[in-house]
């Protein structure tokens, strides 16, 4: 009680205090990258759970300023056509899971208001901004899951100018893109919808990128046997990969990330005729 009747002396009695808004989301995440059907669209089983937490802050009445916390998984599974020891095809199954950690500092730009944009209203916005993103992918072989940024699948840290110096970072950039509506009823409460995209600033969510490999740098590196099974499964006979086997693991999709949420919030501060914002006890 103290602390709360200390908390509405602290905050504004101006109108601007009615701007903050404190919320939780629950949703879906899906990757898209090397290993999603070629086929556009969203499915099912590349689907997963989020969740999260935001604080919202609308300095004037179109803009606003929003920063998230989401956590989830992304992951994928597809057949892929890989060459073999023979240099014929063979098709594959191949997977990956990952969870996701992401913080993130958006604007957000109002398009349409329907009602009383100073009370209860619905309302349009995109946004736009940046984030953090940590993630640590994984795969499956013979119902083990390994962590594959350490087994180095395709040659990082090989001493070979071809390929990466070191593996690649578990903690990367991403750029943010989407849109939403929302609506604020009772003056009060907000629940809103909304969609975004993510590009994040490495091709290896997935642990899958276009650089071509030759299978014996993997093979003789320091994860040896098992590395080279998730670099390349199609291979049968490791006695029979000549010194020239090349091939890539992945293609021209780069990786990318979505997470669709359903939200819901309260502002804090002013609201209505309660113009110091408290509630009554």
């Amino acid at each position: 009680m103290l602390s709360a009747f200390l908390l509405c002396l602290a905050l504004p009695t101006t109108s601007h205090a009615q701007n903050l808004e404190f919320g939780i989301k629950a949703g879906i995440s899906v990757y898209s990258g090397d290993l999603s059907p070629q086929e556009f669209g969203l499915y099912a089983e590349d689907m997963n759970f989020a969740g999260g937490l935001y604080l919202r802050y609308r300095p004037s009445t179109r803009f606003g300023v929003r920063v998230n916390g989401n956590f989830g998984r992304l992951s994928a599974e597809r057949d892929y056509v890989l060459r073999d020891e023979t240099g014929g095809e063979q098709a594959v199954s191949r997977n990956f899971r990952s969870s996701l950690t992401e913080f993130n500092l958006v604007a957000e730009y109002d398009l349409f208001y329907i009602g009383d944009r100073d009370r209860n209203f619905l309302a349009g916005y995109v946004y736009g901004g940046a984030g953090v993103l940590s993630f640590n992918p994984e795969g499956e072989l013979d119902g083990v899951y390994s962590e594959l940024q350490p087994l180095r699948t395709e040659a990082q840290g090989s001493g070979d100018p071809r390929y990466a110096a070191t593996p690649y970072e578990l903690t990367t950039v991403s750029l943010i893109f989407g849109g939403g509506a929302r609506v604020r009823f009772s003056d009060r409460f907000v629940i809103g919808v909304e969609l975004g995209g993510r590009k994040p600033g490495t091709d290896y969510l997935d642990d899958v990128s276009n650089t071509r490999v030759n299978y014996l740098d993997v093979l003789n590196g320091p994860n040896g046997g098992l590395a080279a099974r998730f670099s390349n499964p199609a291979v049968q006979n490791v006695a029979e990969v000549g010194s020239d086997f090349e091939y890539v693991r992945g293609g021209e999709y780069e990786d990318y990330y979505f997470i669709g949420s359903v939200t819901f919030g309260i502002t804090i501060g002013a609201a209505g005729s309660n113009k110091s914002g408290c509630y009554k006890f």
